[in-house]
């Protein structure tokens, strides 16, 4: 059955070329986006897979095409850094990847724009966010957890083992990430709105504090680690903060943290956008290739 699929694999970083390698093994592929790696080792990764000298090659006769995560870093035009830039070339818009698509084919990204979903299915084709999958949140908190402890052992002149540290937020990747913290010898306080989150996190083994008490009395640390994605850490709990204190945001966007306010205050902070895919490119590569195998063999099965 699989090897009659088709499929075209468009830009992304590292992560996406692990992934092309992970399932040209089982499909048969097409590729675009990857200039950057050609006449480097990596190109072995795409020794399998048909190499295409434009985008359009690449999805015309694909059953599915995969867009990467994210899909887009402008709501408009395919997120593509392994992709040479040329003088004058326009970016490739993802409306125009709907539109060289055969109809009743399938469309898989990650955080695929709303608008594009829409469009997508204009002109008769499927979508999937992969980005939503639990199976991929939760795989993806580990590689997520070990690059922001990397990034903190870089940042601060302490090791781990003893110093105080707060996780704001409990979700999948809070919860990896204040876990490990604590295998590692950190006492850690775990910052939360619901009373669920902080049940668990007194249950692991943190000092649960809710986000309400936190705003009022901050607790004292060497270390902040976010993973919320709306604004907390804003001018007047900035100010409340201790100086030097280095605040870790993992939050889409950096949207947690006023940066302006954090520089005033003397509050460091290292963003971390995309930690997996430049920490750990093959395990986060191998994370999205299994979650994306499953609904190909899915999807094509009801045919």
């Amino acid at each position: 059955m699989s090897e009659t699929i088709k499929i075209g694999i468009l830009g992304g970083d590292r992560r996406q070329l692990a992934m092309a390698d992970c399932l040209a093994r089982d499909f048969e592929c097409a590729v675009w986006g990857f200039d950057a790696v050609y006449g480097t080792q990596e190109e072995e990764k795409l020794k399998n897979a048909v190499r295409c000298a434009d985008f359009e090659s690449a999805v015309k006769c694909s059953d599915a095409v995969i867009l990467p995560l994210p899909s887009t870093t402008d709501g408009k035009y395919l997120n593509c850094p392994l992709q040479k830039i040329r003088e004058n070339a326009p970016g490739v818009k993802l409306g125009a990847i709907c539109e060289k698509m055969p109809i009743g084919s399938l469309l898989l990204g990650g955080m695929i724009p709303q608008v594009i979903v829409k469009y997508a299915a204009e002109h008769g084709i499927e979508t999937y966010d992969y980005y939503n999958s639990e199976e991929l949140q939760i795989k993806n908190s580990v590689p997520t957890a070990e690059g922001a402890i990397a990034a903190c052992i870089n940042h601060l002149p302490i090791t781990v083992s003893g110093m105080r540290a707060v996780v704001v937020g409990y979700g999948r990747c809070g919860r990896t990430l204040a876990t490990r913290l604590k295998l590692l010898g950190a006492e850690v306080y775990v910052v939360a709105r619901s009373v669920k989150d902080l049940s668990w996190a007194a249950v692991d083994g943190c000092v649960a504090v809710s986000l309400g008490e936190y705003k009022e009395y901050p607790v004292p640390c060497d270390a902040i680690f976010n993973t919320v994605p709306y604004l907390i850490f804003n001018e007047e709990l900035l100010k409340s903060i201790k100086a030097g204190t280095v605040i870790f945001e993992l939050a889409t966007g950096n949207s947690g943290v006023d940066l302006e306010a954090a520089e005033t205050s003397g509050i460091k902070v290292v963003p971390l956008p995309s930690l997996p895919g430049k920490t750990s490119p093959e395990s986060a590569g191998g994370i999205i290739c299994s979650v994306i195998r499953d609904k190909l063999n899915g999807h094509f099965e009801r045919r």
